[in-house]
C-alpha cells in the first residue's frame, strides 16, 4: 500500500518573504472509526468487540489520569505519550507565573513497531491542490 500526497503551495516556513513553493502534504484516504477498529481487532483474535471497546475506554481513562499527573504513558512497542507546554519566557525565574503557559499539547513518540513501518512506507502522487482563492469583501 502507498500513502497519497498532494503538492500544496505554501510560504517558505523559514522566510515568509521568499516566493511560495510547493510542498508535499499527506492526503488522507479516509477515517477509520472506533467501531471499525474494534471490529477489525476482534476479527483477528479471541476477544469480542465489547471487550475491546471496554479495554480501550479503560486505557484512555488511565492515560488521561496519568497525563494530568505529568506522567509519561508508555504503551510498549506502540510508543509513548507525554505532555508538553509552551509560552512566554522571563529573564528572572522569580517573575514566572503559570499564566505564561500559553500552549498545552500531548506529544506521541512512536515505538519500534511504528518506526519500522515508517521505514518501509511508499508514497504515490495525488496531484496538486489548487491554490485557495481569497476574495475581498
Amino acid at each position: 500500500m502507498s500513502v497519497a500526497y498532494q503538492l500544496v503551495l505554501r510560504p517558505n516556513p523559514k522566510d515568509k518573504l521568499a516566493p511560495k513553493k510547493y510542498y508535499a502534504s499527506v492526503k488522507a484516504s479516509g477515517t477509520t472509526e472506533f467501531e471499525s477498529l474494534c471490529t477489525t481487532i476482534s476479527d483477528r483474535g479471541t476477544c469480542i468487540k465489547g471487550d475491546i471497546q471496554a479495554a480501550i475506554d479503560g486505557l484512555i481513562f488511565s492515560m488521561k489520569q496519568g497525563l494530568a499527573e505529568g506522567r509519561i504513558i508508555q504503551l510498549g512497542e506502540f510508543g509513548n505519550f507525554r505532555m508538553s507546554v509552551g509560552g512566554t519566557g522571563v529573564e528572572d525565574s522569580a517573575e514566572y507565573s503559570t499564566s505564561m503557559i500559553l500552549r498545552k499539547k500531548i506529544i506521541f513518540t512512536p515505538g519500534k513497531l511504528l518506526k519500522d513501518m515508517m521505514k518501509t512506507i511508499s508514497f504515490k502522487s495525488a496531484g496538486v491542490k489548487p491554490p485557495e482563492v481569497v476574495t475581498e469583501p
